[in-house]
């Protein structure tokens, strides 16, 4: 029971020391954002208590003092501690020496191995006064287990008042047993979440926590929306929950807009023709330092010529008052064709700026005069069937002098006009004209025939006839390929196949080339006499004559069943005959 009292005892103290030093920030109208105050002095916020020899000595924990007693949770340095009254000559264990966090070094594996009565524990560290701790005992037994957790208590309550989206001052949550104490053998997850939630704020930071010697602290928490009411609820696995004290979550006033320092032209002048309205309209700016535009300047911003290559004047309202931050110059001019004006906006206080440069440009000329009529200016050539007509056929839009009209832009068509031949014109036959000019890029013409003409008509415009083209038959396409068309027939050894062997010359497609006038040789494909040396007699290498080569007088020495023979001609694919037999007489 005295360890659990001098355990209370301690945590009680560092509970009034924080109070004393949040109240003392109140009377002093300060708030946790002033700077921290110097640690003077050391002190044992958390007491050790009877413990059994060997056995750990509940948590310690040593606390650095400002001078006036309350805590300075700035202090991050080490602390030391060491047996002061030592009754038995025990031997002091564990960890001795933590670095303070938030101004509080804990130790939690403190061991004494002999038991004796009123041993006390001696904090130091440096530039600090040192601190005793109260007496304790170490006996031969151990005591009694404390009773367990059973409900949790906030000891340290979330402050007051806090800005939206900053870290609140540490709160702590304590597992507590039913008469009210704090289970420092408690060790396990504490869970923090909003309870009343008056505006929907989100909770950050770490929400759930492992308490140390029951007692779970949240040192970074925060809350994203202002409001007013605000409430925290915490949990933990099997013990009751509770509820914080009402607090409020302030919003941060906004930081003033940085002063306007520079201009910039945000809608740059265009070309256009002179003593014409520059369209869109110029737009002048007010930026701060960091290019941003700063929207409530309102002063008077002026725009005149900067660079002037052609001696020109610029007219219109000149000087604007800027609404949100933003001149707007509607009705600028200038009077005199240049390349590369530039404009200069200026205002006081701030630093000028240069437009990009840009063209003012005469007046146009007077449109052209129209088209009138159409004029094939590339002819039509002479080509082959179904091959398109080279160079690309092209018709252009003339005025009434002859002229090339640019501006012509109508669809013009061409047909067949002289159709010798029945031919059908084919390709695209329409085309959009382009700076006056049509190009008929794909045309051809079936059918072969002496003496086409083509026709070109726009509406509105006096048609035109093309000078006359040939259309030529294609050539046949060439040989590919051999295929006996006559195969040779069943007979006896040294006598003439009959009737005569005939190969004949294919195209690709498998058609006679009647035109193949070249060399075709026969041989023995498979040989299938006894001895595989068979000979093949006759006149083996015949011209063709319309693509087919005619063997009359082939004849094989030898009897076999299944001889083959094999066409041959230069460049061409070889053929092989089908099967026959030379039989016995």
């Amino acid at each position: 029971m005295r360890s659990h009292a001098t355990a209370v005892t301690g945590l009680l103290a560092l509970v009034v020391s924080g109070l004393s030093c949040h109240a003392g920030d109140l009377l002093n109208g300060t708030t946790t954002g002033n700077p921290p105050v110097a640690a003077r002095q050391l002190k044992f916020t958390t007491q050790p208590g009877s413990v059994a020899a060997g056995a750990p000595v509940s948590t310690v924990r040593v606390s650095a003092l400002d001078s006036s007693g309350a805590l300075a949770p700035a202090y991050s340095g080490s602390i030391t501690v060491s047996l002061g009254s030592n009754p038995s000559s025990g031997t002091l264990t564990g960890t001795l020496s933590e670095t303070a966090v938030n101004g509080v070094a804990t130790f939690a594996d403190l061991r004494i191995d002999k038991s004796g009565t009123g041993y006390t524990l001696r904090a130091v560290a440096s530039g600090l006064s040192d601190a005793a701790s109260q007496a304790f005992d170490v006996t031969s037994t151990p005591p009694p287990p404390p009773p367990p957790a059973t409900q949790l208590r906030f000891t340290v309550q979330p402050p007051q008042s806090t800005l939206a989206g900053q870290t609140m001052t540490a709160l702590s949550v304590s597992a507590l047993d039913a008469s009210g104490a704090v289970v420092t053998t408690f060790s396990a997850a504490i869970t923090v979440a909003i309870g009343t939630n008056p505006s929907g704020g989100t909770l950050s930071g770490t929400q759930t926590v492992s308490a140390a010697n029951g007692v779970a602290t949240f040192a970074t928490l925060s809350i994203d929306k202002a409001g007013s009411g605000y409430t925290l609820q915490a949990t933990s696995s099997g013990l009751t929950s509770t509820t914080s004290t009402t607090f409020n979550i302030t919003a941060a006033p906004p930081p003033p807009p940085p002063p306007a320092t520079q201009l910039r032209f945000t809608v740059q002048p265009a070309s256009t023709q002179a003593g014409q309205t520059i369209t869109p309209p110029v737009q002048v700016s007010a930026l701060d330092a960091n290019g941003t535009l700063v929207a409530s300047f309102t002063g008077a911003i002026t725009v005149a010529i900067g660079t002037n290559p052609a001696s020109g004047t610029l007219s219109g309202t000149k000087t604007i008052t800027a609404t949100n931050g933003v001149a707007t110059f509607a009705n600028l001019s200038i009077n005199n064709a240049g390349t590369g004006y530039t404009l200069q906006a200026t205002s006081s206080g701030l630093t000028s700026a240069t437009s990009a440069a840009f063209n003012i440009t005469a007046p146009p000329p007077p449109p052209p005069p129209p088209a009138t009529e159409l004029r094939f200016t590339v002819q039509p050539t002479s080509s082959q069937a179904g091959q398109t007509i080279a160079p690309p056929v092209q018709v252009s839009a003339l005025d009434a002098s002859g002229t090339l009209v640019t501006t012509f832009t109508g669809a013009i068509t061409v047909a067949i006009g002289t159709n010798p031949a029945a031919g059908t014109l084919s390709g695209t036959l329409t085309v959009n004209a382009a700076n006056g000019v049509a190009t008929f890029s794909n045309l051809s013409i079936n059918n072969a025939g002496t003496g086409y003409t083509l026709l070109a008509t726009s509406s509105g415009l006096t048609s035109a006839t093309s000078s006359a083209f040939n259309v030529t038959a294609p050539p046949p396409p060439p040989a590919t390929q051999l295929r006996f068309t006559v195969q040779p027939t069943n007979t006896l050894p040294a006598t003439t196949i009959t009737p005569a062997v005939e190969v004949t010359a294919l195209d690709a497609q498998g058609n006679p080339v009647s035109g193949f006038t070249g060399t075709i040789t026969i041989a023995i494909g498979h040989d299938a006499s006894l001895l595989g040396n068979a000979v093949l007699s006759g006149t083996l290498s015949v011209t063709a004559v319309n693509g087919v080569a005619l063997f009359s007088d082939l004849s094989i020495d030898q009897a076999g069943v299944g001889y083959t023979l094999r066409a041959t001609a230069t460049g061409l694919t070889s053929a092989e005959s089908t099967p026959f037999n030379i039989g016995t007489p």
